[in-house]
């Protein structure tokens, strides 16, 4: 379908993370629209997966329910698989995370990805919120295999779990483990499950984690193969400055809504997002260019970026993470990334209604 034009991977080999960014003052409604517009263009240019991230409490993220949003997305789109990166397994019951997917899966059949991982520290009260325990942290082994085997035996023909046996069974959705640590990498490689690395977020534990996932990888999983994917945020623009430019506004805006107030209001939330940009909002911004999970310039650049990066890691897959609060710089990003990756982008119209189950 496309045509290389640059060493590296493909566009069918990079995929996409959203957190269904939110402004003050943004409705859910708007915020979610915006969010289907850049599955849309991702899914019109080729990309190989579109993940929303499961954040609670933070200002700015939408994206605190997977399932709902992959439903939502999968709706609207076509062929691009959709999913979670990831459901935070520490703060569910693998069951219900399990009934949740197998719908999805049965609903849009080879379209869903189930993401998981272990829900980082959050503030106590969030903690209480979510029902979550210190105790809960140390169990994501014990609940992904517990999801796995839901997700395994509950097929028809299959005994159940004990005597539960999963709602809507059928083939079941791929689990990945989404990490940015070698310990979890290792839980990943031991069960024969794909692996997806934070690399943005955690750069400097990528190598490490992909080692440990290889060294000790048990062919035991649905594919029998080691896969390891790699996040890395992404700006791209016409020019050096105007993405060096697009990435301190980013950072404009993310940094003043986590030191805001926590009792600000919206309107209070508006006033700070103000522009200028602060002399120390320049700096880390500079200082985000020299990190290796960051890939930002021009449409060539990000190109050699994005494929460096690949060789470098030995990734199977990019996912890209366009640092923007606007939909429309977001797929601006996505655009201009595919073109860096492609001779030709062919964009095919949708036709899909608003659900896709067949009988």
């Amino acid at each position: 379908m496309y045509s290389l034009a640059s060493p590296g991977l493909p566009v069918s080999a990079h995929s996409v993370l959203d957190v269904v960014p939110q402004l003050p003052g943004q409705s859910a409604a708007a915020a979610l629209r915006e969010t289907v517009e850049v599955a849309q263009t991702a899914d019109d240019l080729g990309y190989r997966r579109f993940w929303v991230a499961e954040q609670h409490g933070v200002r700015g993220a939408g994206g605190a329910s997977p399932a709902v949003l992959a439903a939502v997305l999968a709706a609207r789109t076509d062929r691009i698989r959709l999913g979670s990166g990831s459901v935070l397994l520490t703060n569910h019951r693998p069951l219900v995370v399990a009934e949740q997917f197998a719908a999805l899966a049965a609903a849009y059949p080879s379209r869903i990805d189930l993401g998981v991982g272990k829900a980082p520290a959050v503030p106590p009260s969030t903690a209480a919120a979510l029902g979550l325990s210190e105790k809960g942290w140390d169990t994501f082994p014990q609940r992904l295999d517990e999801l796995c085997r839901f997700l395994r035996d509950g097929l028809p023909g299959r005994a159940p779990v004990g005597d539960v046996r999963l709602a809507l069974a059928g083939l079941p959705p791929p689990v990945f483990v989404m990490t940015d640590n070698p310990a979890s990498a290792q839980v990943a490689a031991v069960r024969g499950l794909p692996l997806f690395l934070g690399h943005h977020t955690a750069p400097a534990g990528t190598l490490a984690s992909a080692a440990a996932y290889r060294d000790n990888f048990e062919p035991t999983g649905p594919t029998g193969k080691s896969y390891v994917g790699v996040t890395v945020a992404v700006v791209a623009a016409d020019t050096d400055e105007e993405a060096v430019i697009r990435l301190g506004e980013y950072v404009r805006v993310k940094s003043r809504l986590r030191t805001a107030a926590n009792r600000a209001t919206p309107a209070e939330l508006m006033e700070l997002l103000e522009p200028p940009i602060t002399g120390r909002e320049r700096s880390k911004a500079e200082r985000l260019l020299d990190e290796p999970g960051y890939v930002v310039g021009t449409r060539a650049g990000v190109a050699a970026g994005l494929a460096s990066v690949a060789a470098s890691t030995g990734a199977d897959e990019l996912m890209l993470v366009p640092l923007a609060f606007d939909s429309l710089v977001r797929s601006a990003i996505l655009r201009t990334v595919a073109a860096g990756l492609t001779r030709a982008i062919r964009s095919v119209p949708r036709h899909t209604p608003h659900f896709v189950a067949t009988a």
